[in-house]
């Protein structure tokens, strides 16, 4: 299956998590195939940098709501009035370390704020499908190196991976018994997704560059771990796939489906790439993680070839390298929405 951009074209759709770094990179993409897109989020943090902020999304948007998707009524109101026709749910609290020092924060956002997004959503006429993106790190990860399968046992040690395997029981739930229209509903189970623009706190890539923009040192914990490092428009790709299997009422469209390469690397293997790409070396220290996270992590994304014939143009390698260029353009003093642009053109060839 190939991207439809007339699909989008003039169509409604609400994005929550539309501030976040992948949710900045969806509305830019949907708003390139002239969708009118709806964002719901929390305020943004004030930091030096975010992608929505200096890639000016917000003006990319008919419409934009923040507020916190724990909110019943809140949600319901913003549904209501912004009437989408299409939903893709991104708002999560996704930062592991965080989940341990509030697991509260994690679990109830996650799963009590997707049961929200889900709910108002179903009970519009105007929807026709959502998406719902969970994480690679929703399945039991006994470190055996195997790669995971949609059928594989779900449920991992921290809160957040506890809360999105929990997420993932509470839409198939409510999908099966509080759907009555039927709507077209699938988890989209992908994680390590890299590019351009993400500033997270807590996270590797924007760590390792104010690293390397800043010659400080960066702390690393679990430098051996493997990842399924994933470049984040391979990653959307497969959101937009899934979306326009439910628009198009295909038959057979997954309810969970894994989107990430078949090689995984080591985060040591990351900073040396990224090095290389930048062209400086990081100062970095290795410290114990505080708790424990799984050493081994890699996905089988054979039912998305299948299904989709979606498989990732990037390998972890030059997702890696890309990213780095990005960053260092951007710090070079080329601007942000330009630099996207640039991309999505370069993605859009390389898919052809």
């Amino acid at each position: 299956m190939d991207l439809t951009p007339e699909l989008w074209r003039n169509r409604r759709v609400l994005v929550t998590g539309h501030t976040g770094f992948k949710g900045s990179w969806l509305v830019f993409w949907l708003s390139q195939f002239g969708a009118e897109v709806t964002g719901v989020s929390l305020p943004v943090p004030q930091l030096q940098h975010s992608l929505y902020s200096d890639a000016k999304i917000s003006k990319l948007l008919s419409k934009e709501y923040f507020l916190d998707i724990r909110n019943e009524n809140l949600v319901q109101g913003a549904l209501e009035e912004s009437q989408p026709e299409y939903v893709f749910h991104l708002a999560a609290q996704a930062i592991v370390s965080r989940s341990v020092k509030y697991p509260n924060e994690s679990l109830t956002t996650n799963i009590i704020g997707t049961s929200n997004v889900l709910l108002a959503a179903l009970c519009l006429n105007s929807v026709i499908g959502v998406t719902i993106a969970t994480t690679d790190k929703v399945y039991q990860n006994t470190n055996s190196d195997k790669p995971f399968k949609e059928t594989d046992a779900l449920g991992s040690k921290d809160p957040y991976s506890a809360s999105k395997a929990a997420t993932e029981i509470a839409v198939a739930s409510l999908a099966s018994m509080c759907n009555p229209r039927k709507i077209r509903i699938t988890t989209v189970r992908a994680g390590n997704v890299i590019g351009g623009g993400d500033w997270g706190e807590d996270r590797l890539v924007p760590d390792l560059v104010n690293a390397l923009n800043s010659n400080t040192t960066m702390m690393v914990r679990n430098i051996n771990a493997t990842r399924p490092w994933q470049y984040v428009l391979d990653c959307l790709r497969g959101y937009l796939l899934i979306a326009q299997s439910h628009l198009l009422s295909s038959l057979n469209t997954p309810k969970s489906i894994n989107f990430g390469p078949n090689e995984s690397l080591s985060v040591k293997q990351l900073i040396s790439i990224f090095e290389s790409s930048f062209g400086r070396s990081a100062n970095y220290k290795v410290l114990e993680s505080s708790f424990d996270e799984a050493q081994y992590l890699k996905l089988d994304s054979e039912l998305a070839f299948k299904h989709l014939s979606w498989f990732p143009f990037y390998k972890p390698t030059e997702a890696i390298s890309k990213t780095a260029k990005w960053y260092l353009d951007f710090l070079l003093g080329n601007n942000a929405l330009e630099l996207m642009t640039q991309e999505l053109l370069q993605y859009s060839k390389v898919s052809k």
